[in-house]
């Protein structure tokens, strides 16, 4: 089932739908048009500091707005724009409009916002497409450490090297790289010693019963203290609860993400007041 942005399901329907055109051969053409007619749309999701209770970072959320179909989540899209080639243009226009996006915001909500975009491990096993990124930046007069670039830990990284010279390089000009859906992917521990990771973001399938689950606190608040020894930030996502926020901050957590702080919103509906949570 797909969710919309406020949480409700209307989605499915859309979901349906996207299923008949990947089998009829026409998504991967649609979606192409759809890049370059504008039919994408971000949402932003801020993150807030457990102990300041201000936004720390918006994470930037792609959605197709499809016109005979209604609003398509990227968990529809992004795999098969990945699986044939398109992935990449994708990216680069999520990242411009992100450039686009956070002068509007720093000029009218917070002069100080960062945007936190997720990467594709095909973005990051091209060196080419990390100075494309940086030619963006330039074109906008921001810096790369106005960015956080997000790596899931889903997706298997098949050359290594690629990837580590990568973010060594996006690294090397200030930006700052996090590794997403922490605990549920193929990437070995090993990658928090050898590559340049700021943030740890825990997966929300150890968030959902920490009320209940007395290991799976155990296990958070080991790698809370992990990672702090590491000099690591951690996130914690998928807060919906409040005494999931009051148990992650007693625990330590840096940052806390979750539709009871914030569900995704667009540029437009972003306030100061939204970004002064809890």
């Amino acid at each position: 089932m797909l969710l919309t942005p406020d949480g409700s399901t209307q989605g499915k329907q859309a979901g349906k739908e996207h299923d008949y055109t990947i089998r009829d051969g026409q998504f991967l053409t649609a979606l192409n048009q759809a890049i370059q007619n504008g039919e994408l749309r971000l949402h932003y999701q801020p993150r807030f500091s457990s102990e300041t209770r201000a936004t720390t970072m918006l994470e930037a959320l792609v959605r197709w707005q499809r016109p005979e179909v209604g609003l398509l989540f990227p968990e529809v899209f992004l795999p098969p724009a990945e699986q044939h080639g398109l992935i990449l243009s994708l990216d680069l226009w999520v990242f411009e409009q992100c450039c686009i996006d956070l002068l509007w915001l720093r000029k009218h909500i917070n002069s100080s916002l960062k945007i936190a975009i997720n990467v594709s491990v095909l973005e990051c096993e091209s060196v080419y497409h990390a100075q494309k990124l940086i030619g963006i930046c330039d074109k906008y007069g921001l810096s790369l450490s106005d960015f956080e670039f997000e790596i899931t830990e889903r997706t298997h990284i098949r050359d290594f090297r690629k990837v580590k010279s990568f973010c060594e390089t996006l690294y090397n000009l200030g930006a700052s790289f996090s590794l997403d859906d922490f605990g549920t992917g193929q990437s070995p521990l090993s990658n928090l010693c050898l590559l340049p990771i700021d943030i740890i973001k825990i997966d929300r399938s150890f968030i959902k019963d920490l009320g209940e689950n007395k290991r799976e606190q155990i296990l958070v608040r080991n790698l809370i203290n992990m990672a702090h020894d590491m000099e690591i930030e951690i996130v914690a996502e998928g807060v919906e609860f409040e005494h999931q926020r009051d148990m992650l901050t007693d625990m330590g957590c840096d940052q806390l993400q979750g539709y009871l702080l914030s569900k995704p919103v667009t540029k437009d509906e972003l306030n100061p007041d939204l970004l002064r949570l809890f």
